[in-house]
């Protein structure tokens, strides 16, 4: 049975606007940081393997993002994310923020593209992480 992949993030200082919320294009930082962490403890394989050892790189090709509600400033967010499709050389994954009182900050929908950084083109997503990747993957909607 798939699991989400948790984790906590604190709102800083350079997260937030003048009003002492966090200014939007923050949370695009704060998702791929989520991505990278996800790589790395989730996966067992961080950035800098893949990137420099492996030569494959993980562009972002699109972000679909719904911000429900504010964050501010020192507040703790739990980050969730969960795979919706994984496919031959992109997968798309789906990522809520929550504040700790439950309630949804944010809902994204990011689709990555693993890339030969040789060539930068698209390149099929490796086996060994493909199967790491099932752990996270939703059950197929009906």
């Amino acid at each position: 049975m798939a699991q989400p992949f948790v984790s906590e993030v604190e709102v800083r200082f350079r997260h937030c606007d003048p009003a002492g919320i966090v200014f939007y294009p923050r949370y695009f930082e704060m998702i791929n940081d989520f991505v990278e962490e996800w790589f790395d403890k989730g996966l067992g394989l961080s950035f800098h393997t893949l990137h420099t050892e492996r030569g494959i790189g993980t562009p972002t090709a699109s972000v679909q993002c719904d911000f429900k509600r504010p964050s501010r400033w020192r507040e703790r967010l739990r980050q969730v994310l969960e795979l919706r499709r994984i496919g031959g050389a992109s997968f798309q994954a789906e990522v809520r923020f929550e504040g700790e009182d439950g309630q949804v900050r944010l809902v994204a929908v990011v689709t990555i593209v693993t890339v030969d950084l040789a060539g930068m083109r698209a390149t099929a997503l490796p086996d060994d992480l493909r199967a790491r990747m099932q752990d996270f993957l939703l059950p197929a909607r009906a």
